[in-house]
């Protein structure tokens, strides 16, 4: 079924506070200092630097053990989290 006109405005007007929103969220945290394009620029340049030294496959086995380490230390923060709450709500 299709949308009117007016429908699809609304959308793109809701779509647009929300990125603005986050966009000025975002530049509250970031600092405006002279020094972070450079700090940028000098990340992707060593970042560029590591990866054309790297074969690819060991690259693609860096980033998967990275994701399984987090996985896991993700979950064992989750267990300690409910470990937690239900020793508080067994002691309330």
């Amino acid at each position: 079924m299709a949308r009117s006109p007016a429908e699809i405005q609304a959308d793109i007007a809701l779509t647009r506070r929300v990125i603005e929103r986050q966009l000025d969220a975002l530049a509250r945290r970031v600092p405006r200092a002279w020094w972070t394009p450079w700090a940028l620029a000098a990340g992707g340049l060593v970042a560029g630097l590591l990866m054309s030294r790297l074969p690819v496959l060991k690259m693609i086995g860096l980033g998967a053990r990275t994701v399984q380490t987090g996985l896991t230390v993700a979950g064992t923060v989750a267990a300690a989290d409910r470990f937690l709450s239900e020793r508080r709500r067994l002691a309330a």
